[in-house]
């Protein structure tokens, strides 16, 4: 398992997983009088860059109900550590886009997603 959201498993359909590790400072930070850099941390917060592969109607249902709420829960495989971490987190704006659509069976194009933590 390398992805979830809410606690389901959906690593099935990642193509590509990247993990950022922002570091935020305060307004007061920068270079001081004398020249020497101050730095005021305020806090560090996750961001993981996900890419899926093509997809079906099923599998894009499920993953369009998994993060319709503004907040999720999601698991990943954390570089750090090895192991699973879990953030609480919001999404950037989904784009699903149609690849082919025969009938009834319809196919969407790799798509990218970001989650970064609240």
């Amino acid at each position: 398992m390398i992805f979830t959201i809410n606690g389901k498993d959906f690593s099935s359909i990642v193509s590509g997983l990247k993990v950022g590790f922002e570091t935020l400072v305060s307004d007061n930070s920068g270079r001081n009088a004398a020249g020497n850099t101050v730095l005021d941390v305020i806090n560090k917060k996750t961001k993981v860059y996900v890419s899926f592969r093509y997809m079906d109607q099923e599998e894009m249902a499920a993953f369009m109900a998994a993060i319709s709420g503004y907040v999720v829960e999601v698991g990943f495989k954390d570089p750090k550590t090895g192991g699973i971490a879990t953030i609480q987190a919001y999404t950037g704006t989904p784009e699903p886009e149609y690849y082919t659509i025969q009938g009834n069976h319809i196919i969407y194009k790799p798509m990218e997603l970001n989650f970064i933590e609240l």
